[in-house]
């Protein structure tokens, strides 16, 4: 069964023209992580700048009309956040905070589970009530509400929706008759920011009128509630007249992009005394004595908890993006990219590979059919022809490639993750064992997923990111020619979801809805022949002796140097070694040396900058230079040693290779001027290394290079990646070897055979392996032209099951200077 779903826009044509112009700086580009943080439109930052070069603002706290012209703005952004909920001053307060987690964090430390004016003895505190599927900044909460007495429970997803089903709905109980009890706390998410999910905002009336005594007992306990709308307030419309949550949390960057560091808690006033706070700074007391403990704290809410001097030009600004929120309409915005996510649903829903296998397994509590359940994310990991699932890097780096911004892993969602993927407990400690941490890189473990890819979308967002993603997925990952259906179970699990809110995971397969080129024959995995491969390369028996304490030698295989690189700039073009090359304790002398740096200090590579591969350098010893050159510019050269002197008197730039902290040189404003025109941007550095590094654990020192001393590859596993790529593709095989940026090109042994070697030793050369290297989209990268291809990342992953390495890294044994010459016999087992 075949299906096409069309898409049609929400927007009319001039608001469609008007969010292009607002957003020009994405031609080119894919983003599609708006649930991490949306983007700021033009006019937005523009009447911000406006703004503070127009006004003068001034510490609110001060006296005078600049202070008192602060305090008012600050006064009028709080009514207009609040008129943006369909509420007022007389019914919420608004207090700001750095954001969400710094709003989840105040209501753990100052709720009172406690009730008001008890004089009961023996009587435990109430009870704090969160359902799994959370943001760790909710989860965050559980020890600090634990240690103040709070009995901690968790409702799973399902368990959470059978009991407000069960629910008969009973009078909202008085304000007394909730003081007379212990205090209760339900945390919960207006909408998952794993699956999309939009819980139902009735619960809130539910638990005021006792829904949840049956999960804690019938001990009697005033409920309030805490609504996480961080993840829902950006695409929907929170109205607060309709729906009364004692305690609402937000981040203003998530809902328009800028400014970054400000959210808000608002507090139902009539909810306000169940908080008790503690602490107090500046601007939060009415009067405070230096030498005794006393102090009297401020009567209004907000000066209360507003310690400090709250970042009132941020709140200055937080007009300008309710101004463009305004300007669209929440309803025109939520329509919006749930139409979006419905495509991009339905169209992995019906991908399936040429053998009728699905490309994606999606993870939904909903069937994308309404809105008021479903909001404007998509969550999936992709799945092999074979059956294989795609770690979630690959994913990360082939959409690189196609200027694609996503998400993955659990999106500091466990609950949810954990639900969605099906992990038991112990699972998921096994893969912290095997290495997962959240925000890691371990996408696999024994071949299940520790994470998932969501694509979300914004108020800006368009039909071209959708077709894009679905681009990205038809070329790297499906096997075709493509099957385009729905799974035989859909109509049956449509029917069952149709209940309003019946909020389940219901399906487990799925995937796209657009012509996909077919892959040929020729790319299609040949696993006898891989598997052939790794058993040869697994069955080596050699030994190490040259490399003992006692320097005895043992029986050793043997290859050849074929070629010689280096690499003078970091992620520039190579230089040749022609004949033989010095080593000193760094590795190849003048290898990554040089970096090409930002006035900030932020290193450029080719991840960011692929035409840096055009950049050649050319090494002159005897003349005591480095030339560069650049198409369609004059080469410059560049001394290779300067004196104490000259190093005394230029400025040291500071940067970051890998996590470690670099320092270098600056060669000069006439390189910087050259390298700014090369280029196209302004006011670049060359710096060179003033001092080695040493990486974390290691005693060896390092250049600016990323991960060891060299890397090394074999011509011989290069040769085999080349011939599984298709034919049909833009992919120069006479000049692949370069993709890998190798220092060392060895010749003469069998393919992949590198990747079980120990220990080399090249012409007087001892080496350790230090491991394989993990390859990225800068493989893709065409190092005579620049251009990028999907290949060979996406062959090579697909060939070795997602695991992305190629070559090996090198660490010498010994600093003694010495040569490494084209021809030399390299020993290894």
């Amino acid at each position: 069964m075949a299906e096409t779903l069309e898409f049609t826009s929400v927007y009319d044509d001039a608001t469609a023209k008007f969010l292009e112009s607002e957003f020009a700086r994405l031609e080119g580009e894919c983003y599609v992580d708006h649930a991490g943080a949306t983007l700021y439109s033009d006019t937005q930052v523009r009447n911000v700048g406006a703004d503070l070069h127009r006004c003068l603002y001034a510490n609110p706290h001060s006296v005078g009309i600049p202070s008192s012209s602060t305090r008012d703005i600050i006064e009028r952004t709080r009514d207009r956040i609040l008129s943006h909920f369909n509420t007022t001053l007389d019914e919420y307060s608004v207090i700001f905070t750095s954001g969400a987690t710094a709003s989840l964090k105040t209501i753990a430390e100052t709720f009172s589970f406690e009730a008001h004016g008890s004089n009961e003895t023996g009587r435990r505190a109430g009870n704090f009530v969160y359902v799994q599927d959370n943001h760790t900044s909710v989860l965050g909460m559980r020890d600090v509400v634990a240690a103040r007495g709070a009995e901690v429970i968790c409702l799973g997803h399902d368990r959470a929706f059978q009991v407000f089903e069960r629910h008969a709905t009973s009078r909202d109980p008085d304000d007394k008759e909730r003081r007379k009890s212990g205090n209760s706390l339900f945390v919960y998410s207006a909408q998952c920011n794993f699956s999309g999910l939009k819980y139902p905002l009735e619960w809130i009336k539910d638990v005021h009128a006792g829904a949840l005594s049956t999960v804690v007992g019938e001990s009697p306990t005033g409920w309030y509630v805490l609504l996480d709308a961080a993840g829902f307030a950006p695409t929907n419309h929170l109205d607060l007249s309709a729906c009364k949550p004692d305690f609402v949390c937000l981040s203003f960057y998530k809902m328009f992009g800028y400014p970054t560091g400000i959210g808000a808690l608002l507090v139902k006033n009539s909810s306000s005394d169940v908080l008790e706070k503690v602490y107090y700074g500046g601007g939060a007391v009415d009067v405070a004595l230096g030498s005794e403990m006393f102090h009297r704290k401020r009567q209004v809410l907000h000066q209360r908890f507003e310690d400090g001097t709250v970042p009132f030009l941020s709140i200055a600004s937080l007009r300008y993006g309710f101004d463009i929120l305004s300007k669209l309409t929440m309803d025109k915005i939520s329509r919006h990219v749930f139409s979006l996510a419905k495509v991009l649903h339905r169209s992995l829903l019906t991908l399936h590979h040429r053998n009728g296998k699905p490309v994606a397994k999606l993870y939904a509590d909903s069937n994308y059919e309404d809105r008021n359940s479903q909001g404007g994310i998509v969550t999936f990991n992709l799945i092999r022809s074979n059956g294989e699932y795609v770690g979630y890097m690959e994913v990360v780096n082939m959409a690189a490639l196609f200027k694609i911004h996503l998400r993955t892993g659990c999106f500091c969602n466990p609950g949810a993750c954990q639900r969605h993927l099906s992990l038991a407990t112990g699972t998921i400690l096994q893969n912290y064992e095997a290495g997962y941490v959240c925000g890691g890189t371990v996408d696999l473990v024994n071949g299940r997923p520790t994470g998932a890819v969501r694509v979300s979308f914004g108020y800006m967002s368009t039909i071209t990111d959708v077709e894009t993603v679905l681009l990205m997925i038809a070329k790297c990952f499906v096997d075709g020619p493509s099957v385009r259906k729905l799974p035989a179970w859909w109509e049956d699990h449509r029917t069952r979801a149709s209940k309003k809110y019946r909020g389940r995971h219901f399906y487990n397969s799925n995937i796209l809805d657009r012509a996909i080129p077919p892959i040929t024959d020729k790319n299609k995995v040949n696993n006898n022949m891989r598997n052939n491969l790794r058993d040869k390369s697994e069955n080596l028996n050699g030994t190490v002796g040259f490399v003992n304490s006692d320097n005895t030698t043992a029986r050793t295989n043997k290859c050849t140097l074929q070629r010689l690189f280096i690499y003078p700039v970091k992620s520039c073009g190579a230089y040749e070694i022609t004949d033989s090359w010095s080593l000193n304790s760094k590795g190849l002398e003048y290898d990554r040396e040089w970096m090409i740096v930002t006035s900030s200090g932020i290193c450029l590579t080719q991840k960011h900058q692929t035409n840096l591969c055009l950049l050649k350098p050319v090494i002159f010893r005897e003349r005591n230079i480095m030339e560069l050159s650049y198409p369609g510019m004059p080469t410059i050269r560049i001394p290779l040693e300067i004196t104490y002197k000259e190093s005394m008197d230029r400025s040291v730039y500071r940067s970051r290779v890998c996590e470690s902290r670099v320092e270098g040189i600056d060669c000069g404003p006439e390189v910087s001027e050259w390298l700014s025109l090369a280029l196209g941007k302004p006011n670049l550095r060359l710096i060179r290394q003033s001092h080695g590094r040493q990486k974390k654990g290691s005693d060896k020192e390092l250049s600016f290079s990323s991960q060891a001393q060299y890397l090394a590859v074999n011509e011989a596993s290069v040769s085999w990646l080349i011939d599984k790529v298709s034919d049909d593709v833009d992919f120069k095989r006479d000049t692949a070897v370069h993709r890998f940026r190798g220092n060392i090109i060895v010749k003469g042994c069998n393919a992949f055979e590198e990747m079980q070697w120990q220990y080399i030793r090249i012409g007087n050369n001892n080496f350790k392996v230090n491991g394989p290297c993990t390859r990225c989209q800068m493989i893709c990268i065409d190092q005579t032209t620049g251009r990028k291809t999907i290949e060979p990342l996406r062959t090579l992953a697909k060939e070795f099951h997602g695991k992305l390495k190629f070559g090996i890294y090198l660490t010498r044994l010994g600093n003694a200077q010495n040569l490494l010459k084209i021809g030399d016999d390299i020993y290894y087992s």
